[in-house]
């Protein structure tokens, strides 16, 4: 069996180990081969060939890059040992031999952190082997979520405006009269349930509106060195009694000497804490939320309004495919998990699969992050649970900051952190 210049496996004889070379031998006994080398060689996408036992036989420069190993480590570990994502029970190796053919996009654990990749496999031949793709998207991810998040904050900053002043206004009146109102019926008079309704919805209605204006503008963090573990114990202690009556169990670890990391520890409290009840609202027969916190490499952000001119993530102005260090809160559930459909529209503002819910928690937690200059990351299967990891960079700078004059309404006060 032997890769042609279609990069497609066939079959040939029973000789078949000796047949398969690695695809940067500099060695070629006919043109097909060199071209087929040089094809694998040049591909910017991954690219590993598995024989029917699991092993890698054939593996390009790409490869070696994106999971971090040499061809010696290539070759003497088995493939699902080299290639496996962050979500728990989640084996993509061993779908690929089950499946004719697999595409789906995931997170995938390196030498060097984890990143979002594109996995695309080919199962081939009696017995199996699996032609396995794997395309970073790093890049393409951050560069697809700013434009949207862009866009998204053009038009909810216009329709923040117009939200406070034409229903937070009535809102206060119609609350205060319903208060008033309270106080002139006896405690048991049936009119006093319909006022504790109209309250009720009062107070849900501004909480919409304060969520709105806190998504389209968000106060800029303080940012103090600080650790990172106190903000999860904090948020612990506010959702005990949930997760006790849902039977749910907690784990935290924690690596040990982990430096402060430049925060605002209230604003990474409210993100963590919109994390951790969409965990427990995932898992209402009981399971178990893991708080992991660790240092870990990942791709450097290209500079951004907020960051310094002299970031080393840029070279003569242009972007350069550089590594920083971050410390990474990976929080994951053995929940209900999410579909792609709805994995994909996760940070929209107003989508939720919640009845009551407002859809601009995550949208939120995201402009948060972003204002910290890190990322949030949300790895998920039906049936299997979520994860979700909250990468802050080790130093201290704002991420995209926005400035004064870019409000789009700067009479507006900034809302409070919740």
């Amino acid at each position: 069996m032997s890769l042609n210049s279609a990069h497609r496996i066939v079959p040939r004889t029973p000789g078949i180990r000796k047949r398969l070379q690695p695809p940067l031998s500099l060695s070629s006994t006919a043109p097909g081969e060199a071209l087929r080398r040089a094809l694998l060689a040049d591909s910017e996408v991954a690219i590993l060939v598995l024989d029917p036992e699991g092993r890698v036989r054939e593996i390009n420069a790409a490869a070696l890059r994106l999971l971090g190993v040499t061809q010696a480590q290539a070759r003497t570990k088995p493939a699902a040992a080299l290639v496996h994502t962050v979500v728990e029970g989640d084996r993509p190796v061993e779908e690929a031999y089950r499946s004719g053919r697999i595409e789906r996009e995931a997170v995938i654990t390196t030498a060097d952190g984890e990143i979002p990749v594109l996995l695309r496999s080919y199962r081939l031949g009696s017995p199996a082997w699996v032609l396995l793709a794997i395309r970073d998207l790093t890049q393409a991810r951050r560069m697809h979520e700013e434009l949207r998040r862009n866009e998204r904050l053009a038009t909810l900053g216009q329709l923040a405006a117009g939200v406070a002043h034409e229903i937070r206004n009535p809102l206060a009146g119609i609350g205060t009269s319903a208060q008033v109102l309270m106080r002139r019926f006896e405690p048991r008079d049936e009119r006093a349930r319909f006022v504790r309704v109209i309250l009720d919805e009062v107070e849900r209605l501004d909480r919409i509106v304060t969520s709105l204006l806190q998504y389209a503008r968000p106060r800029t963090p303080e940012l103090r060195p600080a650790p990172l573990e106190p903000c999860i114990h904090r948020v612990l202690e506010l959702v005990a009694e949930a997760v006790q009556h849902a039977g749910i169990r907690v784990e935290v670890d924690v690596a040990p000497r982990l430096s402060p990391v430049y925060i605002d520890a209230d604003l990474i409290t409210q993100v963590l804490l919109n994390v951790t009840l969409n965990a427990v609202q995932a898992m209402p027969g009981g399971g178990t939320l893991r708080y992991e916190v660790r240092k870990r490499r990942r791709r450097a952000a290209p500079r951004g309004p907020g960051r310094r001119s002299g970031d080393p993530a840029t070279h003569r102005g242009r972007s350069v495919r550089a590594w920083a260090e971050v410390q990474r809160v990976r929080v994951s559930d053995t929940g209900v998990g999410m579909s792609r459909g709805v994995l994909a529209k996760l940070f929209n503002p107003f989508f939720s699969t919640k009845p009551r819910g407002t859809g601009l928690g995550l949208s939120i937690s995201q402009t948060i992050m972003q204002e910290h200059g890190g990322t949030i990351e949300v790895a998920s299967r039906e049936g299997r649970g979520t994860t979700v990891l909250l990468s802050f960079p080790m130093e201290k700078r704002h991420g995209e900051r926005r400035e004064p004059h870019s409000r789009p309404y700067p009479d507006q006060p900034h809302p409070a952190g919740r």
